[in-house]
């Protein structure tokens, strides 16, 4: 008798131990701000507003913006940031931006020079997000919504790839003005407010190293929510830290939400579709009892809008390690076959230089340039 009390004090204690482990894993990152640095590949800088001497300082993976702070990548380097919860603002190489507005209810960034993506996965209609371009603004209302931004010398193109967007402040999407209104699968030429936007098609096989870096990201998110739902069966919503990537992904605070790029993100691992290698359909097996359905999730998409399905989707057990779209060894995942093209990518390597906003477990991963602990919070 004394043996099975043992042997269940042992159980319950080892069952306490894997649930603080899961725990662990998958840190819930409480904020009510935007501007939250996930990614930080190479060298990026960070200059804040109340800055005495004028002199950026080293950012990383927790650096909190805030409003008034520019952010600054350098030459190849990439940087990704959390928006509202669900959406991401993407930095190529050599590009600056300013937050204006860091609130939820307000958001608002200004893209100084360079090229940008933006991911809205899921978005409040009464609360559009504003991005600032030095020919115009732009606002989003709608849900899975992607577009990439690049300001050149002469001009600002806008390439709506799904969704739409507002040509105009947020007040201009509040409104919902029709005559503002740009669908997906145009590109816009914006030059100054005098003059009318020219509007043509989007090239759908225009691709290049800073387009498959963001659908890898794409990717890792991803793949860092069905781990974090395979620790943790059921998690609150909002942005949630997987040691494993390395970064925070992103759990729906009900059902599941299907970004831009096809991917779905999901609150519960019973409700996670299953890979399955016939393409579509996919195979849902929590609510309403499962089974196949038709259709599955949008098509992955790089680039262009209504593209065929890629071939290659990501099983539930695999990963990838690095986020440039590029196979990561016996963990990675390929970004995908699109025919006879193939994808190149800028290297990527991982700076964590101290910034502070929060208390998190380092990222435990190989390659990394350092492995300090994760900033503490603080007002920086």
């Amino acid at each position: 008798m004394k043996q099975r009390i043992s042997f269940v004090t042992v159980g319950l204690m080892f069952s306490l131990m894997l649930a603080a482990a899961g725990t662990a894993s998958a840190q819930h990152l409480i904020s009510s701000k935007a501007g939250f640095v996930n990614r930080a590949d190479g060298i990026v800088y960070v200059l804040r507003h109340d800055s005495e001497d004028g002199k950026a300082g080293r950012a990383s993976l927790g650096t909190q913006l805030r409003d008034g702070d520019q952010l600054r990548t350098d030459a190849n380097s990439r940087a990704e940031i959390l928006l509202n919860p669900g959406s991401y603002l993407r930095l190529d190489e050599n590009t600056e931006v300013r937050a204006i507005n860091t609130s939820f209810s307000e958001t608002r960034f200004e893209l100084l020079k360079g090229s940008a993506i933006v991911e809205i996965g899921q978005i409040d209609k009464k609360e559009p997000i504003e991005l600032l371009t030095p020919n115009g603004p732009l606002s989003f209302g709608k849900e899975t919504t992607l577009i990439r931004v690049d300001a050149k010398t002469a001009a600002t193109w806008v390439a709506v790839r799904q969704g739409e967007i507002y040509l105009g402040p947020r007040m201009t999407a509040l409104a919902d003005q029709g005559s503002a209104k740009i669908k997906r699968g145009k590109l816009v030429r914006l030059t100054s407010s005098t003059e009318k936007p020219e509007v043509a098609k989007v090239d759908k096989d225009a691709m290049d190293s800073f387009d498959a870096w963001s659908f890898g990201r794409a990717q890792t998110l991803v793949a860092a929510n069905l781990s974090s739902l395979r620790q943790n069966s059921l998690l609150a919503g909002g942005w949630f830290y997987n040691s494993f990537y390395g970064c925070y992904t992103f759990v729906p605070y009900r059902g599941f939400l299907t970004s831009p790029y096809g991917f779905g993100f999901y609150r519960n691992y019973a409700d996670c579709y299953w890979y399955n290698p016939f393409g579509y359909p996919y195979y849902y097996p929590g609510n309403n009892g499962g089974g196949i359905v038709a259709g599955g999730l949008p098509p992955r998409v790089v680039t262009g809008n209504d593209r065929e399905p890629m071939r290659r989707e990501i099983p539930g057990n695999r990963g990838i390690d690095d986020g440039s779209g590029r196979s990561a060894g016996n963990r990675g995942i390929d970004s995908g076959d699109f025919g006879s093209r193939s994808v190149s990518s800028a290297p990527s390597t991982i700076t964590s230089a101290p910034a502070a906003t929060m208390s998190a477990p380092a990222p435990e991963r190989s390659g990394s340039s350092s492995g300090g602990a994760m900033p503490s919070r603080g007002n920086n």
